[in-house]
């Protein structure tokens, strides 16, 4: 068998195992969130979470632990309450031997939360607020409680490239633009379309994330989740059929109006002040764009190698044919 064929074979069963192991909904990431404030030497917790993924209010109370510069904070459980539609809201104290001057935190309930759980940790102090996106691998949160507030730019940052990399649709997608693009008969116009059609990608998705946070205008996920699985499908149908790939920026930039939208479901429900979204929406899709980047770079690279090799377009239209098929289950599974 021919350097060729092995690759293809090589690529098919890596699509193949995205497909199964990918999650229907691989933009939708659990969200919860929490409000810390410090009254002296007490520490008020007020947590959200969806009733279906959280642990029992007691294990979360036990698992979130408080320290006043190095010395634990008892934490009792206040009361359980039903947060509509679908959420509970968990009230606790954290009893501390003083007034901190420098808080830990460390969410340790996350162990017991879904995979890609985030919690937005919100600290209240006398001059502002400090947010902070914590995750299973990043559970720990250090404030200082006379420093200034913060909307956790460096989390938001990290949130919005997570997003990306953890985003097996969006993957598959960037994967079919990227092929379609090599198989531009000369170099110059393989750039040329690329670079096209990523542009036109970020125009759409970015308006459409700034539309949905500061417009408040979504669609819901039981639309945005099959059109994004169905564009994931059509990019690699067309890298079947089309032989020129100049104008496809005038369908990735409709295309990233959907899958702007579908990024908005990883920052709506972090239920952020509206003074703090434009910060918190810039910062969010500049970790978009830097994880693409990275995406880009890891692609990119070994593909314009193989590009001039006779057995590529073969290689690119079998890979893309697996997508398209990727794309129909996302598609069935995630409309039924």
């Amino acid at each position: 068998m021919r350097p060729g064929p092995r690759l293809t074979l090589a690529l098919l069963v890596a699509v193949a195992l995205l497909a199964v192991a990918a999650p229907a909904a691989a933009h939708l990431v659990g969200i919860s969130r929490g409000e810390y404030t410090p009254e002296g030497t007490r520490v008020r917790a007020v947590l959200v979470l969806r009733a279906d993924e959280a642990p029992p209010p007691l294990a979360i109370v036990d698992g979130l632990r408080v320290d006043a510069d190095g010395a634990p904070c008892a934490g009792s459980l206040d009361g359980v309450e039903a947060d509509p539609p679908d959420g509970i809201r968990v009230r606790a104290t954290y009893r501390c031997p003083h007034a901190p001057a420098h808080l830990h935190l460390r969410f340790g309930f996350l162990d017991r939360m879904p995979a890609g759980h985030r919690h937005l940790a919100t600290v209240h102090l006398p001059r502002g607020d400090v947010d902070t996106l914590a995750a299973l691998a990043r559970p720990d949160v250090d404030v200082d409680t006379g420093a200034a507030a913060s909307v956790g730019f460096v989390s938001m940052l990290r949130g919005g490239i997570e997003h990306i990399l953890t985003g097996a649709d969006h993957l598959a997608f960037l994967l079919a633009l990227v092929l379609g693009g090599t198989l531009a008969s000369e170099r110059r116009a393989r750039v040329e379309a690329l670079v096209a059609m990523l542009s036109a990608f970020t125009v759409g998705h970015t308006c459409s994330l700034a539309v949905a946070t500061l417009g408040g205008f979504a669609p819901g996920p039981r639309l945005v989740e099959p059109l994004v699985a169905l564009s994931v499908a059509y990019v690699g149908a067309e890298n079947l059929f089309t032989h020129s790939v100049r104008h496809r920026w005038m369908l990735t930039l409709p295309f990233g109006f959907v899958h702007g939208f579908a990024f908005a479901g990883g920052l709506l429900p972090l239920g952020l002040p509206r003074a703090q979204l434009p910060a918190a929406l810039f910062a969010f899709n500049v970790g978009v764009e830097v994880g693409q980047l990275l995406v880009l770079a890891l692609l990119l690279p070994p593909l314009a190698v193989f590009a001039s090799r006779g057995w590529y377009p073969r290689m690119a239209r079998g890979l893309s044919a697996a997508i398209v098929l990727v794309g129909v289950l996302w598609f069935v599974q995630r409309v039924a």
